[in-house]
């Protein structure tokens, strides 16, 4: 019983330390608020973000959709490039609906699918 509670406390203080100005970027995301959301992505140390596949693809995603929703288009395609090559090495890095927000930016971006932008960072 007191392995358990260790374990799930464990997995709440992970979840709640990755949370942090990321979870508050994503949300502030999708509620519009977009200055806000890149503000906060502008904040999250390299660190977090290159921890995994999976966070280096959301971070570049939500990062890219930010700077295109605030008219940053050049900014925007370099991140969301990022976005794609890792998703492009690590297919399950982003989940469905992430998947289709990666590809209606970059269709916003007048990128075909499988088209490469050379200014990537």
């Amino acid at each position: 019983m007191w392995s358990r509670r260790v374990v799930w406390l464990g997995l709440a203080l992970t979840l709640w330390g990755c949370g942090g100005r990321y979870g508050r970027a994503v949300a502030a995301y999708e509620k519009t608020q977009y200055p806000e959301a890149l503000a906060a992505l502008e904040a999250v140390p390299e660190s977090d973000w290159r921890a995994s596949s999976e966070r280096t693809a959301r971070y570049a995603l939500y990062r890219g959709l930010s700077h295109l929703a605030v008219g940053e288009a050049e900014t925007a395609a370099a991140w969301l490039t990022r976005c794609h090559a890792t998703v492009a090495v690590e297919p399950d890095a982003l989940d469905a609906v992430d998947k289709s927000r990666l590809h209606t930016a970059w269709r916003a971006l007048g990128l075909m699918p499988g088209q490469v932008v050379l200014s990537a960072r």
